[in-house]
């Protein structure tokens, strides 16, 4: 029904899932704390339908006053660099891991280990940085080594955590108050 209501109310169908999300969770707070008061004259059905139907009205107003900032955030996703492919989110999650265990090294490695990533060679590098380029092998080595143990910890996350933590992520955009 909200969907059906969000479509005849023209909103985009690539933000209906999320209006949609933000409306569910905004009616569940308002019945948890006591704010839907069925009329007597009506049935129960008919009216939790015209409450639900006056909660989207109310949120897609507040969705069209917003909406230029929805798809400022929607082009933010991909990056031109991508071609468009955005990882799945287990991707992106193992992807801040590491990107945290590279954080945990020390900086003159981080910067040898992070140009490397980006496709650099030692040699490149060497040049960037003014720095012999046996030095810089010596401190790739030292990094990848420092980073292995760093992602290695105990406290890094199991498959069945990342699952468990994917389960319970928030929404890459905010959504309580579509800004």
């Amino acid at each position: 029904m909200i969907r059906d209501n969000l479509r005849r109310l023209n909103v985009p169908e690539c933000d209906r899932s999320d209006v949609m999300q933000e409306i569910l969770l905004s009616a569940w707070r308002t019945v948890e704390a006591g704010g839907f008061h069925a009329s007597e004259c009506l049935p129960v059905k008919t009216a939790v339908r015209r409450w639900l139907f006056v909660v989207t009205w109310h949120h897609t107003t507040h969705y069209r006053e917003h909406q230029h900032q929805w798809e400022k955030g929607r082009a933010s996703y991909t990056h031109p660099a991508m071609d468009g492919y955005m990882p799945p989110p287990s991707e992106q999650v193992e992807a801040r891991l590491s990107l945290r265990g590279l954080e945990r090294i020390e900086p003159p490695l981080r910067d040898a280990v992070a140009d490397s990533a980006l496709g650099y060679t030692a040699a490149e590098i060497a040049a960037e940085h003014a720095q012999n380029p046996n030095t810089i092998q010596n401190r790739l080595q030292r990094g990848r080594k420092q980073l292995r143990r760093a992602l290695r910890l105990k406290e890094a996350p199991t498959l069945l955590a990342l699952r468990s933590m994917l389960a319970r992520m928030a929404p890459i955009r905010p959504l309580n108050s579509y800004s």
